[in-house]
């Protein structure tokens, strides 16, 4: 039997296209302090945290090799039918898929980025309706981290990042990173 895994999750959204996608990346307990070191380690002076939009090319060439070398599993929800006016409804839609399917790879922590505490506790309630419903695992617990604190974190924003420019028709970072990351296509309207 395959150990339990954390997920880690971030999103991103190309409002232009109507893609909403939902990144998680999975980490065993063994390796997340080396992940965090080595995440760290990439971090420029003054820089609290990495974050994909703020890097330029040559920055991102450097992470995505950094995290191609960890080989990240995860999954990617990519929501089509994006409605600028419904966002939080195609992350629900996303975040349902997600769950889901986080449970069918040995899953038992799932931890997203925190938001706004209001839009967080939306996500909160939602995960108590869908455990309601059986809609996801019970055995799932999920928390909410200040990715300046989290540093692992910072692996689904790369991921969702190297995703939303691939989207987009630039795919030379997708390309190096996607082989071990499954991609789960939904309508999110």
């Amino acid at each position: 039997m395959n150990p339990p895994f954390s997920a880690y999750v971030d999103e991103s959204m190309l409002l232009a296209r109507g893609l909403y996608l939902m990144a998680a990346v999975l980490v065993a307990p063994h390796q997340a302090d080396r992940y965090r070191a080595e995440l760290r380690a990439l971090l420029l002076r003054g820089q609290l945290r990495l974050h994909w939009r703020d890097e330029n090319d040559k920055r991102r060439a450097q992470l995505i090799e950094a995290v191609t070398a960890l080989r990240p599993l995860g999954v990617i929800v990519a929501g089509t039918g994006l409605d600028s006016r419904r966002q939080e409804r195609a992350r629900r839609k996303c975040m349902e898929c997600l769950l889901w399917e986080l449970g069918n790879h040995h899953v038992d922590d799932v931890v997203f980025e925190r938001r706004h505490s209001e839009l967080d506790q939306r996500d909160h309630e939602m995960v108590v309706i869908l455990k309601g419903r059986h809609a996801i695992p019970p055995r799932l617990r999920l928390s909410w981290h200040h990715p300046e604190a989290e540093p692992l974190l910072w692996l689904p924003d790369i991921v969702a990042g190297a995703k939303s420019l691939a989207e987009r028709g630039d795919e030379r970072f997708w390309s190096q990173v996607n082989a071990d990351l499954l991609v789960l296509n939904i309508d999110a309207r």
